[in-house]
């Protein structure tokens, strides 16, 4: 296992996105907050996407379905405890 190395982004340009797409039947979550991807990447497994700048990873996405309530719930307890 490889370490990833994160880049932590000025307090002002954090951010953490979660879009649902009910087109799609999955819920999209984008953070560039290193604890969170951490924790999200331990949790959730591999990001769908990571972001590359100067080597080092600046921010992730996941996928996550609809019909995945576990995941979901990890999402949103994870999310809004390390606001």
């Amino acid at each position: 296992m490889t370490l990833k190395k994160y880049k932590e982004p000025k307090i002002e340009e954090m951010e953490t996105i979660i879009n649902v797409l009910y087109s799609e039947n999955s819920i999209s979550v984008y953070t560039n907050k290193v604890k969170l991807q951490r924790n999200l990447n331990k949790l959730l497994g591999e990001p769908k996407r990571e972001y590359i700048l100067q080597n080092y990873i600046s921010g992730s996405v996941w996928d996550i379905s609809l019909d995945d309530k576990k995941s979901i719930d990890i999402i949103v307890n994870k999310t809004f405890n390390l606001l």
